[in-house]
């Protein structure tokens, strides 16, 4: 039996969280998920469809907090970030009020996991249209994060960026690196970019963030479990 037991709320399209969790997580951490519905209006997610998943997510997340989870998470970035910084916390501190249980969502365990390795101007890859890509870039600004460049894949159904081999993202990743970034941050929580962290920061020489990485990372340090420190490598000291 699990010694300890993290929750996770994700959109009901994603199909990679849990392999993710299942490949990465130690063996003595127990997880559960639950599902929150991300319509769909002509094919395509809205602002305001990741606004109300968010809202919906509060109430499922006590579906997880029921069977004594000991941190959970939201686990989706747009939603999470939909909002900006106080709606972004906000969102926070209701997960955490309805289920009595330390709790995070994707971008804010991004923007901590960010900053506990040391990165402060960094490139910033979204599968998405250059509307989602620019929220996520202007909340990582508004966080304190100099964005030196943002750049959007154009997937309209993050079902089919899921398809993207971790080769592909790293492909992408090296042709878009800046010389002036410290750190790369690929974004959403439906891709395989958790696959290609290790690959890329051996070819770059820097750190890569990932949705999932800081998510997982997140969740074992509230549980302070040891092996959180794995998951997130401090950039080298820069004169």
């Amino acid at each position: 039996m699990a010694d300890k037991r993290v929750g996770v709320v994700i959109p009901s399209l994603n199909t990679l969280v849990e392999d993710d969790l299942r490949r990465y997580l130690p063996a003595d951490v127990g997880y559960h998920i639950t599902r929150v519905r991300l319509s769909k209006t002509g094919g395509r997610v809205t602002q305001e469809e990741l606004l109300a998943a968010g809202r919906e997510a509060v109430q499922l997340s006590t579906l997880l907090s029921d069977a004594r989870m000991d941190a959970i998470a939201f686990n989706c970035t747009g939603a999470s970030l939909s909002n900006g910084i106080e709606g972004a916390n906000k969102l926070r501190e209701d997960i955490e009020a309805a289920t009595n249980t330390a709790s995070t969502t994707t971008i804010l365990s991004v923007v901590r996991a960010l900053r506990a390795a040391g990165l402060k101007r960094i490139v910033h890859v979204c599968p998405f249209t250059a509307e989602f890509g620019a929220d996520e870039a202007n909340f990582l600004r508004a966080s304190g994060f100099d964005v030196v460049v943002s750049k959007g894949l154009n997937f309209t159904d993050a079902r089919v960026a899921a398809k993207m081999m971790p080769e592909e993202i790293v492909a992408i990743a090296l042709d878009v690196d800046h010389p002036d970034a410290d750190g790369i941050f690929l974004a959403c929580a439906n891709v395989r970019a958790m696959e290609a962290t290790e690959t890329l920061q051996r070819k770059l020489g820097k750190p890569v963030i990932t949705s999932n990485q800081a998510v997982i990372w997140d969740l074992l340090d509230m549980i302070k479990h040891p092996a959180a420190a794995k998951f997130v490598a401090r950039a080298p000291a820069t004169a």
